[in-house]
């Protein structure tokens, strides 16, 4: 995989320009807010010493990590853009940002560089945050103008970091750690609240288990003869309309339905409602001693 220096800022701009009616459908449904356009204008380099507007303050940053180096799209909380509750979203405040960050993973980048993780976190200080996290000295900047209404303001699009964990929230100490640690003055946190934290410490490596996802399109039952008959060109036949909604399928199970949906050149699917664990009700019988 190419490295993510900044020689590569004219391929960043190509692919924002090619993605652009994607990022502000991205970025509506994160945001529920009616995005009219984006413009992409040419790329210039961060000055640490004047920021743009808005980092003297708080923002959403979406987090794109890559082998060696990272990346990073903000969005200043001052332009008025941001959802209100971006800094403590509910669980599905939470999967929309998360939906937005794998989005713009692929729609931000190009082709050439894949990110490994990416992550959506609220910073209290914008300009101080992107100082920890060590990014690089005139580093390529590429601004995204985006309009929703009577609001404008500014995505933008940073790279290389070298420290990109500066930026994302610290993982709880142990009991035996806080037992042993002085007690501190309340700081400012940007870490989004995660409900999963406070799952039993020797369950949480069961998250980080990896089962198969699929999607499933359709499928049919043919004898043997049928497939042995099978040449190129043959059509199959499914009773599944094309308007019908895709099945979400882990470890043979489904979870989820959605639609397909085009993610930059790649392949999506947008999960429309979740299905429930069939029920399997076992008969309870008792026998009444005469």
């Amino acid at each position: 995989m190419a490295a993510l220096t900044p020689e590569i800022v004219s391929d960043v701009v190509a692919t924002c320009r090619e993605s652009a009616d994607e990022i502000v459908a991205s970025l509506t449904r994160a945001f529920d807010a009616p995005l009219v356009g984006v413009t992409v204008e040419e790329a210039t380099t961060y000055n640490a010493q004047q920021p743009p507007a808005g980092f003297d303050g708080a923002g959403l940053a979406v987090v794109l990590k890559l082998a060696e180096a990272s990346a990073v799209a903000v969005i200043p909380e001052s332009c008025g853009l941001l959802p209100a509750w971006y800094r403590s979203p509910d669980p599905t405040g939470k999967s929309k940002l998360n939906t937005l960050a794998q989005e713009l993973s692929m729609l931000l980048l190009p082709a050439s560089h894949v990110a490994d993780e990416f992550h959506v976190v609220p910073l209290v200080q914008l300009a101080a945050m992107l100082a920890l996290a060590k990014l690089a000295p005139e580093a390529p900047l590429v601004p995204l103008k985006l309009k929703a209404g009577e609001k404008e303001g500014q995505l933008s699009f940073l790279w290389p970091l070298a420290k990109h964990a500066e930026l994302l929230p610290k993982p709880e100490p142990s009991p035996a750690e806080k037992s042993t640690r002085a007690p501190a003055a309340a700081l400012p946190t940007n870490e989004l609240t995660d409900d999963l934290a406070r799952l039993p410490r020797y369950t949480r490596s069961f998250l980080k288990v990896h089962v198969p996802v699929a999607v499933n399109l359709a499928s049919q039952k043919l004898s043997v003869q049928d497939i042995m008959e099978l040449v190129p060109g043959a059509i199959i036949k499914f009773d599944k309309s094309c308007d019908d909604p895709l099945d979400l399928v882990v470890c043979d199970q489904p979870i989820a339905a959605g639609e397909v949906v085009k993610v930059g050149d790649k392949f999506g699917l947008r999960i429309r409602n979740m299905i429930l664990p069939q029920e399997q009700f076992i008969a309870f019988k008792t026998t009444i001693a005469s």
